[in-house]
């Protein structure tokens, strides 16, 4: 006791003593947090489930997680989710049994020597199933609006199924398997690409290819119309001079074609007409009419489709 209070004692005589000594401190205290006392939360670590063969996961509370680590400068510097992850091991599965996961730097891959503070979320629910196989057919995912006019006719995936392994439950829940969006915007015409499945919920299953051919098959925008009452006009040879008549004088025209097209047309751009070139007898004749359409579109139906043409003698 009496050594500890002369020590003391000489420090307050020796101030230079004394400030000598809080100096050290503080400099080794600054050495120790420059090793130690730089934190970085790192993202999107992904979350295994190491299972034994037959079976699957079924369900996973969370596919990703994020951590916080210490250390040193050095050993944070280079922390990234690639080089990182959590694997949980489940030994001896039991179907449908839920299983919750406290996580630990234990389960944790990581080849830094940072250290742990905290996970998030803290704990994931897993739930095993015995593994299957199916063969499902693939649905292309589409985004985005096609110009004016456009629309999609069909879509073609090559190969039209895929075989999918996971959790029993999971795929016998399944009716197809979808790819990745196909982008819409700009296009003009039909087009193929190659596009992936889309991701599914981590660890849950295997796809096998997991890339497929799509070809978008477009066409314009079409709709018929009904043109009433347009005149059949008589096509005669030069010089004809016998009068005819047309019976009746006018028909229904139905036209198909784009969507604008036909929007646009006018019944004075429509010509019916029965051809009486050739007509010798001065008598009574059924003819069919012939429309004449502007270019792109197409006739559907003449009302009635065939007319009486009366031939008479030289005026």
């Amino acid at each position: 006791m009496n050594r500890l209070l002369l020590f003391w004692s000489r420090i307050r005589q020796d101030k230079a003593l004394l400030l000598l000594c809080l100096l050290l401190a503080f400099f080794a205290w600054q050495g120790i947090r420059r090793d130690i006392g730089f934190e970085v939360t790192v993202s999107n670590i992904a979350v295994d489930v190491n299972v034994p063969a037959g079976w699957a996961v079924w369900e996973k509370s969370a596919a990703r997680v994020n951590i916080l680590f210490r250390g040193s400068r050095e050993q944070i510097r280079y922390l990234n989710n690639e080089q990182l992850r959590v694997v949980i091991p489940v030994p001896a599965p039991e179907r449908g049994k839920e299983m919750v996961v406290r996580l630990s730097e234990k389960l944790l891959k990581n080849p830094s020597g940072a250290k742990v503070v905290r996970f998030s979320p803290s704990e994931i629910v897993v739930k095993l199933d015995q593994e299957s196989e199916l063969l499902l057919p693939v649905k292309a995912a589409t985004e985005g609006a096609l110009p004016a006019g456009l629309e999609v006719e069909r879509v073609i995936c090559s190969p039209a199924s895929v075989r999918v392994s996971g959790a029993r439950q999971v795929l016998e829940a399944m009716e197809n398997i979808p790819t990745e969006p196909v982008d819409l915007k700009n296009r003009q015409a039909t087009f193929k690409e190659s596009v992936p499945i889309a991701p599914l919920m981590a660890g849950r299953m295997h796809v096998e290819p997991d890339w497929v051919s799509v070809e978008v098959v477009l066409q314009s925008h079409s709709q018929s119309r009904i043109f009433q009452a347009i005149p059949v006009r008589v096509l005669a040879a030069p010089g004809e001079r016998r009068g005819i008549d047309v019976q009746p004088l006018t028909v229904d025209v139905t036209v198909h074609g784009q969507e604008q097209r036909i929007e646009q047309l006018l019944a004075s751009d429509l010509f019916a007409y029965v051809n009486c070139t050739e007509l010798v007898e001065s008598t009574g004749y059924d003819l069919p009419v012939v429309v004449n359409l502007p270019a792109g579109l197409q006739l559907v139906k003449t009302e009635p489709s065939i007319v009486r043409v009366f031939v008479g003698n030289t005026r």
